[in-house]
């Protein structure tokens, strides 16, 4: 069985996070017995073609290397538009780019898996040309205003649906019965441990608050800020410490003492950085899944978290804390509460593993669900 993934972001490079989660899935079904190929749009940092891990990558190129930056960097295709302008006026040649190459990888594949609702769109002619099944996944930006015509059109044509989330799982089986599948992603275990008080040079009487993910209004970087600040005022011992892309400047982040913010780092260095730290904050406003906080819980780490129902699926309250989207002070708090008792966050977080564990959250068990539902299509 070949399989066709399309995705608008992947790793340029080892130290690249970029659409890190596509990566690890194709690498479960390469042993699983499946061959992949996967169809990225091209960067000035990147191949066109090349073989990595026995996944096969084709990036398509719509402009000459120094001019394409519509699809990597902090934020994705949408930031990078609204920051550049200009590159809308590459936007016809991305897509036809896209559409073109789709086409042309299909004929040679059994199925085509398009990641988000968009390029499921993109991914209907070349469906149509050759006949072939495609299988459409929702992760969360493509489903932030719910159910639109687009995924109407889309969903109605067809031959599998899935999303990483039961939240969108029970409204969408709801209208598209069988053919809508539950494929939650897998979570990535550190095989290694880096101290973050070592690496940061943090204060070793210091509790250190972490979290990982982009600086973005979506993601509530406006409340990390207010909950930083609220909290240097009535615990100096904490420390935040702020992994991932972003301008700390837009939310004044790089003004607070009790906040070092590292930047982008390689997805295995973060990883190695879980396990050394004391709780986990994650007061996104919204998510499709947010395989970040589950990264945390694998590690054994007590969650702060909004309390949105993707979240709160996973997150039991023996686990870690859910708090009402932007409730400052309940973050505040319960991150003061959880700093001064160590035998509660060892507990919470003894428990976080086991409930990863529990619901067999690895990428070899979601590669399986989708290797049901591709051998399904096609045995069809």
């Amino acid at each position: 069985m070949k399989v066709l993934i399309l995705t608008t972001s992947y790793p340029r490079n080892s130290a690249d996070p970029s659409g890190i989660f596509i990566k690890r899935l194709a690498g479960s079904l390469i042993r699983k017995g499946v061959k992949v190929t996967v169809l990225a749009p091209g960067d000035s940092q990147a191949k066109s073609h090349e073989w990595e891990e026995g996944i096969e990558i084709v990036r398509f190129f719509y402009a000459p290397r120094r001019l394409m930056k519509i699809a990597y960097g902090e934020g994705g295709i949408p930031e990078n538009l609204r920051r550049s302008p200009w590159l809308f006026s590459l936007l016809p040649l991305f897509l036809i780019s896209l559409i073109s190459y789709t086409i042309i990888l299909a004929r040679n594949c059994d199925v085509i898996h398009a990641n988000w609702l968009q390029l499921g769109f993109l991914a209907l002619p070349a469906k149509v040309i050759h006949r072939k099944p495609l299988v459409v996944t929702i992760r969360g930006s493509d489903f932030k205003k719910g159910l639109t015509w687009l995924g109407y059109l889309v969903f109605n044509y067809v031959e599998a649906i899935t999303t990483v989330n039961q939240q969108w799982y029970h409204q969408l089986r709801g209208l598209w019965g069988t053919k809508v599948f539950y494929t939650p992603d897998g979570v990535e275990i550190g095989d290694k441990v880096i101290d973050p008080r070592t690496r940061f040079n943090i204060s070793r009487d210091k509790i250190v608050v972490l979290y990982v993910g982009a600086l973005r209004w979506i993601k509530g970087a406006d409340f990390l800020f207010q909950i930083a600040k609220s909290t240097g005022k009535i615990n100096p011992s904490i420390q935040f410490l702020i992994i991932g892309p972003g301008n700390p400047k837009e939310f004044g982040l790089d003004k607070l003492p009790n906040v070092i913010c590292a930047g982008s780092l390689p997805p295995q260095e973060v990883l190695a950085i879980f396990p050394g730290c004391d709780i986990f904050i994650f007061p996104t406003r919204h998510e499709g899944r947010g395989i970040v906080f589950l990264e945390a819980m694998a590690s054994g780490l007590p969650c702060v978290a909004s309390n949105l129902p993707v979240i709160a699926e996973v997150l039991t309250s023996e686990a870690g804390i859910l708090i009402e989207v932007g409730r400052i002070k309940e973050f505040v708090e319960a991150i003061d509460k959880l700093a001064k008792d160590s035998s509660r966050r060892k507990t919470m977080g003894e428990k976080a593993r086991l409930r990863i564990n529990e619901l067999a959250l690895d990428w070899d068990t979601c590669a399986y669900h989708f290797w049901q539902i591709f051998n399904k299509l096609t045995s069809q």
